[in-house]
């Protein structure tokens, strides 16, 4: 048992800090699969908004793309 202040504090399993998950067994897979859904649920929201729109013009598309999808994609290298 851990009290702050004359308070008594549960203790979880997991605990998201700063985008990062932390888990009691230590395992990086949760954060892993966690950031890949982030990451998933943005890359769709652009595509929806900037390359589905048939207002913008191929270079912006491109331009777009290069300036967003790109480093998004190479993050893990």
């Amino acid at each position: 048992m851990l009290q702050v202040s004359g308070n008594t504090l549960q203790q979880v399993n997991t605990l998201k800090y700063l985008g990062v998950v932390f888990t009691s067994d230590e395992s990086r897979n949760k954060e892993i699969n966690t950031q890949i859904g982030e990451t998933n649920a943005v890359l769709r929201e652009l595509y929806y908004s900037v390359v589905a729109k048939r207002k913008l013009s191929k270079s912006e598309k491109l331009s777009v793309f290069k300036l967003v999808f790109v480093p998004i994609l190479n993050c893990g290298d």
